[in-house]
């Protein structure tokens, strides 16, 4: 029995249907299994003036369409899922490629620096005994002339002096004992003693 508080809240509504428009309520009513009258009429005005679709009139292709919602979302979770593990697969696969890269790098690190060592060690030192006249001594030998007679193009001599991360001069002068002078175009012979004194004072 309905309460005094739910008839303050309730209006209650008589109408009279023709036969025609009844007739198409009792259809709907079977459809959506309503037997009561006034709750299938409440439902309809509830739809078409506050814009509310309950569950228990809700179309069959439209609650056919949340189900494959549902469906859909569960299969959108699986293949997150895997997304997610091809991801970490992925990573690894990163992770190991790097690896082997940094590996190369080294083994090619150290391979160059074996080269390295071996052409170092080729490299010519100390001083190359070759011929001059007084005439050369007093006027003086130019780079190029200085390294035929060592039997070494200058090209060399600069290559070999960066291994061993000298000047070009200093190299020459260690092969030969000839030194260009400051602002000379020209090597000339610096004798014994003042190659000792100048290891000296060095």
């Amino acid at each position: 029995m309905a309460t005094k508080d739910w008839l303050d809240n309730h209006a209650k509504v008589t109408a009279y249907l023709d036969f025609s428009l009844y007739a198409s309520l009792e259809k709907w009513m079977k459809t959506h299994k309503i037997k009561k009258a006034s709750q299938a009429l409440t439902i309809i005005l509830e739809h078409y003036l506050e814009g509310n679709i309950p569950i228990e009139v809700m179309p069959e292709n439209l609650e056919l369409e949340v189900k494959q919602l549902k469906v859909k979302a569960t299969e959108i979770d699986g293949l997150e899922a895997a997304v997610a593990e091809q991801q970490r697969e992925f990573n690894d696969e990163i992770n190991s490629l790097r690896t082997e890269i940094d590996g190369l790098r080294q083994a090619l690190i150290n391979a160059g620096l074996s080269s390295l060592r071996e052409r170092v060690e080729d490299i010519p030192r100390g001083k190359i005994k070759f011929s001059y006249s007084d005439h050369d001594a007093k006027q003086g030998l130019t780079k190029t002339d200085l390294c035929e007679r060592i039997n070494i193009n200058g090209s060399q001599i600069n290559q070999w002096a960066t291994m061993l991360n000298l000047d070009p001069d200093e190299y020459l002068f260690e092969l030969t004992g000839w030194k260009k002078p400051l602002q000379a175009r020209r090597y000339f012979p610096v004798l014994e003693n003042e190659q000792k004194q100048a290891a000296k004072i060095s």
